[in-house]
């Protein structure tokens, strides 16, 4: 009876240490998946921030280049308003 007790102690203790040991693994496991989320995280926020930035630069250039179009228009009308004005003359 001895026997069987300490056998089943023994037994316990093993499966207590193989239940620890995975348990261990486990937290590992997810430790290292919970750092590589952020990594991945922090790329895609530097990813958007740079998307950002650039988006930004078009909508600037665009402004930029519809303020250039207009004053180019604005002068052509003027050039032609003034040649007829001169021609009329």
């Amino acid at each position: 009876m001895e026997t069987l007790r300490r056998a089943l102690q023994d037994n316990r203790e093993v499966f207590v240490n193989i239940i620890n040991q995975t348990n261990e693994d486990f937290e590992t496991k997810h430790n290292n998946m919970v750092e590589d989320l952020e990594k991945v995280i922090d790329e895609v926020f530097k990813v958007r921030v740079k998307s950002e930035k650039v988006e930004q630069k078009i909508v600037e250039d665009n402004s930029r280049s519809q303020k250039l179009i207009t004053d180019l228009e604005a002068h052509i009308n003027t050039s032609i308003i003034t040649e007829k004005s001169v021609r009329k003359a």
